[in-house]
């Protein structure tokens, strides 16, 4: 019988989220890390070349869930405008109750956090993998704005929800309020 052996990236990613958690995004580093993972600082920088690494590596296990959970919910809006709009509410919602999206996207503590996410591919996939069930049959449908390349547009879509996680609107308050909002002013940028 063979034995497992731990997965180290694993223990890594989960003790990075750990202290990230405990101790703050910037307020972590890497042998924090190794210590809480129970490994020598120098496995860490094997399998993560740098802090950055390894935070872009851990958000992207939070991204996927809340990725997953976004699918499920769109998947009973059959209009690509309701899909838009649905999908922006539960992100505006989902994220800051995520504490280590939350730390990331919907505080103020750690600009440089967000920056790194920002530059990584991991924006990139995440958003053509949640906008390429809506995009691309909007695309097909003809129902997309073609002033703008697709990739720009999702882009527009996150800079726009960033920018309700870190600055909450004064005059929108409630769902409904909310819904029509982002009906009125988002879906006729990225749809005909």
């Amino acid at each position: 019988m063979t034995e497992l052996r731990p997965d180290p990236v694993g223990i890594i990613i989960d003790a990075a989220r750990r202290c990230y958690l405990d101790r703050g995004i910037s307020a972590t580093g890497m042998q924090e890390v190794a210590a809480r993972a129970g490994v020598a600082r120098s496995t860490v920088y094997r399998y993560f070349p740098g802090r950055d690494d390894l935070l872009v590596a851990t958000i992207k296990g939070e991204m996927e869930q809340l990725n997953t959970r976004l699918r499920k919910r769109l998947a009973k809006y059959p209009h690509p405008a309701d899909q838009v709009v649905e999908g922006m509410i539960v992100a505006i919602k989902e994220v800051p109750r995520r504490p280590l999206l939350r730390a990331v996207f919907a505080s103020d503590e750690d600009s440089r956090a967000r920056r790194a996410i920002w530059s990584s591919d991991v924006i990139v996939r995440f958003g053509e993998e949640l906008m390429d069930h809506v995009i691309r049959p909007a695309r097909d449908a003809g129902l997309l704005q073609d002033a703008v390349r697709p990739e720009v547009l999702v882009e527009w879509v996150y800079r726009l929800l960033l920018s309700f996680l870190t600055l909450p609107s004064n005059w929108v308050r409630t769902d409904a309020q909310l819904r029509a909002t982002l009906h009125a002013l988002l879906v006729p940028v990225l749809l005909k």
